[in-house]
């Protein structure tokens, strides 16, 4: 993760802005939510750089993280999207 992101930043995607936030900072992530109007149960998503930065932000069980590495090592770097539960690092109501 980048340190020196802002708490909250608007970003060019590929057709709209974006509103995004260091994913690790809670405060800044319910800005997000604020600025949004977005409920707090509806997830926000977390973009990382390495199948190690999101393996930190994933709870995985043992069967999990065997298809995430399969999966990671056969498409990463590439467009890849994994959806699992969050690790304790992420602020947030959980499961």
């Amino acid at each position: 993760m980048v340190d020196s992101v802002p708490a909250a930043f608007a970003a060019l995607a590929e057709t709209v802005f974006g509103l995004g936030a260091n994913a690790l900072d809670e405060s800044a992530v319910l800005r997000v939510f604020e600025y949004k109007g977005r409920p707090l149960t509806d997830p926000l998503i977390v973009h990382v750089l390495t199948p190690a930065e999101a393996r930190v932000l994933l709870k995985l069980d043992d069967e999990a993280a065997k298809l995430f590495d399969a999966l990671a090592a056969a498409f990463w770097p590439g467009p890849l999207t994994l959806v699992g539960p969050a690790a304790d690092v992420i602020p947030g109501p959980g499961e």
